[in-house]
């Protein structure tokens, strides 16, 4: 009996794909808003938390302030989203792509329907919640 190769949801093989997704967007709840407009999440790897900045002359300040800092950022992690890290990992990389500025739609009640309909789908994304 010959098998056929199958597809796998990507959950399967990233068990942590949904905490790590929620980490993106509570990023500034985890660092700060100061330093989460310099620097994001990039992955998880071992259970090190891997935190790219783009601008490369805070890169070691930061490197010695994670000392410090950490042991508060893991709690705060593992509190808000069930993530067991071990420890951070501070690398350059590049700034985010800029998105254009949607156009306003005149329709005010048109706008508020759609942020609904965008925010459900991305609750489905993260799993969530069911369609």
């Amino acid at each position: 009996m010959n098998r056929t190769p199958r597809l796998v949801p990507l959950g399967a093989r990233l068990p942590n794909q949904k905490a790590e997704a929620r980490l993106r967007q509570a990023w500034s709840f985890v660092v700060g808003p100061a330093l989460a407009e310099r620097t994001r999440p990039l992955r998880v790897e071992r259970n090190v938390l891997v935190m790219g900045c783009w601008e490369l002359s805070r890169i070691a300040p930061l490197r010695e302030a994670a000392a410090s800092v950490w042991p508060q950022m893991r709690d705060r992690i593992h509190r808000a989203l069930g993530l067991s890290l071990l420890g951070l990992q501070i690398v350059p990389c590049d700034p985010p792509a800029e998105t254009p500025a949607p156009t306003q739609d005149p329709d005010p009640l048109r706008r508020a329907l759609r942020l609904l309909e965008a925010r459900r789908l991305e609750r489905i994304r993260l799993g969530l919640e069911k369609e």
